[in-house]
């Protein structure tokens, strides 16, 4: 008999064995909690985010350190996950299967998102100390969504074989990974004002197509990133510095775009139109240096390189 989990499915599709439909349990909650710990891995004050079940049985360390390890932790996050749909999307022995590729399409933050997302809650780690560096540059779920919306739906359709879940569960799940904008939005907001010397706060509360323009610069950073990962991640050969650098040009001169607005309408003068280019050129070329070193120590050790980003490099 074929393996009726094994075709493609669309996002979306509930597949079931309808003679299992008697059989089924009710699905269970699992408790689950996100943390965030000290860390320096991309930028000075940054933070490496986990999951951890309220009980601390089960963990997803996602690359880095988990709730064993000493250190500092913050809660920023608490879930009601679904636990047989979130342990067949995201198991804790194998947290890659919800379609990370560590430094590539997302870092520890997107993960902690990913496996946040199976649950009652719209919840995320976004109180997490830098999250919206990560989000700036990866998104709130990482790359590749619409190959994150099969996974989920196909997590979806193992679980409801073995218990019984709802249309609603689905769609509402789905449709987080749709709205994104406003977190994005928000934390492209932050990173220029924090890192590029722009008081962007002040802008957009005083002139409202600041902020439009914003929104439509992350809308098209949403779209065109998508198209770099399906074109790359199709391919038989996989061309890492090939793909990294459209993903960096991509980022780059959108967000030159929208100095060159910002300056054109006057809202920046000279001085820090060429501050912000220039803060934002060594910003871009040192984050994704450090990036590529964190992706070897991955690929190495398992684990991300705790000394490899240093405060002067972002002074």
């Amino acid at each position: 008999m074929d393996n009726e989990f094994e075709k493609e499915v669309n996002p979306g599709e509930i597949v079931i064995n309808k003679n299992h439909l008697a059989e089924r349990d009710q699905f269970s909650i699992l408790k689950t909690e996100a943390y965030a710990m000290p860390s320096s891995t991309y930028v000075p004050d940054d933070s490496h985010a986990f999951v951890v079940s309220e009980d601390k049985t089960l963990c997803w360390p996602n690359h880095g350190r988990c709730w064993e390890d000493k250190g500092d932790r913050i809660l920023v996050a608490n879930q009601n996950s679904y636990k047989e749909w979130l342990l067949e999307f995201c198991p804790p022995e194998d947290y890659d299967k919800c379609g990370l590729f560590f430094g590539l399409n997302g870092v520890c933050h997107t993960y902690a998102n990913r496996e946040l997302l199976i649950g009652e809650l719209d919840v995320s780690v976004k109180d997490a100390s830098k999250n919206y560096v990560v989000t700036s540059i990866f998104g709130k779920y990482g790359f590749g969504l619409k190959n994150l919306k099969n996974l989920i739906t196909e997590a979806f359709n193992r679980a409801n074989f073995k218990v019984e879940m709802t249309q609603d569960m689905l769609d509402t799940v789905l449709s987080r990974i749709d709205n994104t904008l406003e977190d994005e939005t928000n934390a492209w907001e932050l990173l220029i004002e924090n890192y590029f010397s722009i008081q962007m706060s002040d802008i957009v509360m005083q002139h409202k197509d600041a902020l439009d323009k914003l929104k439509n610069m992350v809308t098209v950073l949403l779209t065109e990133r998508e198209k770099i990962f399906e074109d790359h991640f199709n391919t038989s050969i996989f061309d890492k510095l090939e793909y990294r650098t459209q993903i960096a040009n991509l980022i780059t001169s959108n967000t030159f775009s929208y100095f060159d607005f910002l300056h054109m309408s006057n809202y920046i003068d000279d001085t820090q139109y060429n501050t912000a280019k220039q803060s934002a050129t060594k910003f871009f070329e040192t984050l994704f240096g450090v990036v590529e070193g964190q992706v070897e120590a991955v690929q190495a050790t398992g684990e991300l390189n705790q000394e490899l980003a240093k405060k002067e490099l972002f002074m």
